[in-house]
């Protein structure tokens, strides 16, 4: 099970790197139907406490997903890029990803990573 996750993880991945020259976890997870994109919505909005209570999985199978994301990256050269996610609307409060507040997690969920050649290509495009 958990290769078949990985391999859906990669192509969405190099789905994103296609399309717009980077990747992220929240599209990620919504990409692979673990996040309903109006419950990604709804905590953009500041309207849930976290981005893991509004996930359709487990923990320890979302943080597979963010270790395969960052492993994936790791192995074909994406730059990792840490995003600033803020509240929608008034105000700039940070967005929480995690239950348990954990740095390294936080971390891991607000990485993007680039594809600096294909980001290059978009760009020249428009």
């Amino acid at each position: 099970m958990a290769d078949k996750r990985a391999e859906k993880v990669t192509a969405e991945i190099e789905r994103q790197l296609e399309d717009r020259g980077y990747c992220s976890v929240p599209d990620v997870l919504v990409g692979i139907g673990m996040l309903d994109e109006r419950k990604l919505h709804e905590w953009t909005k500041g309207n849930v406490f976290c981005l893991e209570d509004v996930c359709s999985s487990d923990l320890p199978r979302l943080h597979a997903v963010l270790r395969s994301v960052k492993a994936y990256a790791e192995e074909v050269g994406l730059k990792p890029s840490l995003a600033r996610y803020v509240r929608d609307g008034k105000g700039s409060m940070p967005l929480r990803f995690t239950k348990s507040g954990d740095p390294v997690l936080e971390r891991l969920y607000s990485t993007h990573y680039l594809d600096p050649w294909k980001a290059q290509e978009i760009r020249r495009r428009k």
